[in-house]
């Protein structure tokens, strides 16, 4: 009971710093909104709807995207994204604080569903997911999109010595066991809590405490790049930074992760009336690919554009608006 409460405390809070602090948005105009195929193909008038995310980029990316494509289709829609965590978000869900957010199906099923192993096939993840959620839960998973996420680990490229023939994830519990003093890794805290434990039982390594750094998600990309204080570090598979700092993803030659395809979720009963609703998520989904996905993430991660601009941009360049 301790625990539930104090996530509902934490939602709370999260959610009232999220009104009160929320930043003016550029995106699209009231006038490019009701231009393009969403203002003529859905019907949302009328409704009004929360929409929330998860705090790091690609996830308030896809929030910004549907909040912008139910306001095309008519809908009054309030912004609740860059909540902390996948506890907090799908709570909101669950409390009605929020009616739909972006997720992944890997993350329904070992944090929601509380299974303990991943199944190994993208496809079959999603359609295990979406199906017991739904029976158990009442929360419908609009997609699979044309992308999916994944946890990696990662090296710098421009390592010499022995980490540089580090390709593998055992390639890298050999290098731990052989060298423990340079044995050092970053991740962020929802990784650091959730996954870590596991990652070194399955490659049976161990990172000594002291050794062990948790930091913000895009502190890992940095310190890993500079090899200090880590030599290997969490990242995300459609992270574009993995390029622009040359990094090296090891390849996962255990199956400790899989890919995890993304959905927008929300409750059933939202779902059923707003039939709409699930087709405009469909379409979004198909137009968002692992490439597209990249890119749209580096043009806030690299560039520094605001997701609402992001955002609008994507809807544009795919005929969703004028």
């Amino acid at each position: 009971m301790r625990n539930v409460t104090a996530l509902l405390t934490a939602l709370l809070l999260a959610l009232g710093l999220a009104g009160c602090g929320a930043a003016v948005e550029h995106g699209p105009s009231p006038q490019q909104l009701t231009g393009g195929s969403i203002a003529k193909d859905y019907r949302l008038a009328g409704a009004r709807f929360t929409v929330g995310s998860k705090e790091f980029t690609e996830n308030v990316l896809l929030g910004k995207i549907i909040i912008y494509a139910m306001r095309a289709a008519g809908a009054e829609v309030v912004d609740q994204t860059k909540l902390s965590g996948s506890a907090t978000v799908r709570v909101a869900l669950q409390t009605r604080a929020i009616d739909m957010y972006w997720d992944y199906a890997g993350t329904g099923w070992t944090q929601y569903l509380k299974h303990t192993d991943l199944l190994g096939e993208a496809n079959q993840q999603f359609q295990a997911t979406a199906g017991e959620d739904l029976a158990r839960n009442q929360v419908r998973w609009v997609g699979p999109a044309a992308f999916g996420d994944a946890y990696a680990v990662a090296r710098r490229s421009n390592a010499d010595g022995a980490l540089a023939a580090v390709h593998t994830m055992s390639d890298m519990a050999r290098f731990v066991r052989e060298n423990p003093d340079e044995g050092t890794f970053c991740g962020a805290s929802e990784f650091m809590n959730r996954e870590f434990e596991t990652m070194q039982r399955v490659y049976d390594v161990r990172f000594e405490p002291e050794n062990t750094h948790e930091n913000a998600l895009a502190l890992d990309y940095v310190n890993v790049a500079k090899g200090s204080p880590c030599n290997f570090a969490e990242v995300t598979t459609t992270d574009s930074r993995l390029r622009s700092l040359n990094l090296t993803v090891l390849r996962d030659d255990k199956t400790f992760t899989a890919t995890q395809l993304a959905a927008l979720t929300m409750r059933e009963e939202t779902f059923r009336a707003h039939p709409d609703l699930g087709r405009l998520g469909q379409a979004l989904g198909a137009k968002l690919t692992e490439p597209v996905m990249i890119e749209l993430n580096g043009r806030v991660d690299l560039e520094g554009q605001s997701p609402d601009q992001v955002a609008g941009d994507f809807l544009r360049a795919n005929g969703f608006i004028g």
